[in-house]
């Protein structure tokens, strides 16, 4: 038997194997899981408050405003 190690985060509760593993080989699969980060992220009310809050500043409501002029003329018939 031949051990390979590598880390993965899981997506939808699916994780991608290395494409050298090749298909129809039986595997033996290990989950390692740091306990601490399980329980901070579950029982942390804040949590999406703290990551959102530790994104950078991407900019001001001034630079995603655009002016109304579209380069054409307005001329109303009297």
């Amino acid at each position: 038997m031949q051990a390979i190690e590598f880390e993965e985060t899981p997506f939808q509760h699916t994780i991608r194997i290395p494409d050298s593993v090749p298909d129809g080989v039986s595997l033996r699969v290990l989950l390692l899981v740091d306990e601490q980060t399980i329980k901070s992220n579950h029982t942390d009310n804040k949590h999406w408050k703290s990551l959102l809050g530790s994104m950078p500043n991407v900019g001001s409501d001034q630079d995603f405003t655009r002016t109304l002029d579209y380069g054409r003329e307005i001329s109303w018939d009297s």
